[in-house]
């Protein structure tokens, strides 16, 4: 059980980091186009 929920978090906090880049390069996007 231990495994499996250490596997869990491992993953979850993967897809956390991924979405948190992704929303990043949006808002920097989003952010350049209303600068120019």
């Amino acid at each position: 059980i231990e495994r499996r929920t250490s596997s869990f978090a491992n993953s979850f906090s993967n897809v956390a980091l991924e979405t948190a880049q992704n929303w990043l390069e949006a808002f920097a996007v989003y952010h350049n186009s209303r600068q120019t």
